[in-house]
This record gives structure tokens, sequence and C-alpha cells, in this order.
């Protein structure tokens, strides 16, 4: 049995475990999703769905634990606090459009949701452009991961494999950029 008819088998549990991710935080998780929805492995619109509203429903409990805890929270923490001062600064100068974007900018999805949680943006105005905002990302995502498997497909029977070497080898870099960067941060606050 190879992997993709494995996952066909499976493949309904795929959504549930997307959702849970999106939650949290999930842009290759959704990618590798849109590449398997090409495949036929998963149903997009499905994939879609769930990714759309675990992301929503994440940075809509983010932003009530910052509307709840957040002063409080990021006094305990003086790097998020920086963090959470930086996203103020740009919901202040461009509204809406950040709300849109924050989940594009690496690194501050969830402080930026505790962060707007703790300006004096209404619940009500924050729901509306979070769940625009949610599925903005989730077609990008899901989408680029759909173009993903077409590339994938056009190079040929081990195009898949290929691609995923790929992207295996630049998660590969990228932690051990992030492990450098966290070796190095560790030993300046240490001296």
């Amino acid at each position: 049995m190879d992997w993709i008819t494995w996952l066909q088998e499976w493949g309904n549990a795929f959504y549930p475990l997307a959702f849970f991710w999106a939650f949290f935080e999930g842009e290759t998780f959704v990618i590798f999703g849109g590449m398997g929805a090409q495949l036929g492995v998963f149903n997009l619109y499905w994939l879609v769905a769930s990714v759309w509203i675990g992301s929503f429903l994440g940075d809509q409990l983010w932003f009530w634990m910052g509307r709840r805890w957040g002063a409080k929270a990021l006094a305990r923490f003086p790097a998020a606090e920086v963090h959470s001062a930086r996203v103020l600064r740009w919901l202040e100068m461009y509204g809406v459009g950040f709300i849109l974007v924050f989940r594009f900018l690496y690194g501050i999805r969830n402080i930026a949701s505790v962060a707007v949680g703790t300006s004096r943006m209404p619940w009500r105005r924050f729901m509306v452009w979070n769940f625009v905002a949610a599925g903005i990302w989730a077609w990008s995502f899901a989408g680029a991961g759909y173009l993903f498997g077409e590339a994938a497909a056009s190079i040929g029977e081990s195009g898949t494999k290929i691609l995923l070497l790929i992207a295996a080898a630049i998660a590969v870099l990228w932690i051990a950029f992030k492990s450098i960067r966290w070796v190095r941060r560790r030993a300046t606050s240490q001296v």
C-alpha cells in the first residue's frame, strides 16, 4: 500500500487535525494539506473550512485572553511586551489592514491577537475582520499548497518526492537558523 492510498483511507482524520493545528499556527501544515488536495488525497474545500475556522477561533481566544489578562501577562514577559508595543503601533498606523495581514508576518500571530485584545478595539470589529483575515489566510496557504502539488505533478512521477525533499531541506535549514539564533541569544543574555 502506498502512502497516498493510506492517506486517503485516513483522510477524514486530517480535517480535525488541521483545525487544531491552525488554531495555534500551521502555515506549513496547510500548505502540505493543499498539496494533498491537489493529489486527490483531501478535499480542498473541507481543508480550507477546517483551517479557516481553526485559525479564526484561535485568534479569537488569544484576543479574549489579551482583553482579560493581557496587560498583566505581557508585563511578566518583557520580550512579549516589546513585540506587543510594536503590534499596537502597527494597529494604530494601519488599523484593519494590520488585522488582515498579521497572520502573514512570521512570529507575531499569537502576540498580535493578545496585543489587539489589550487595545480599545471593539471585540465585534475584531471578530468580523478576524473572520475575513482567517479566510484570506486559509485560501492563500491552501492555494499555495495546491499549486505546489500541481508543480509536483508536472515534474512527473517522482515530482512529489523531489518537492517534499526540497521542503524538508528548507525546514532543516530553518530549524538550524532558529537554533543558532536561540543559542546566540542565550549566550548574550548570560553575559
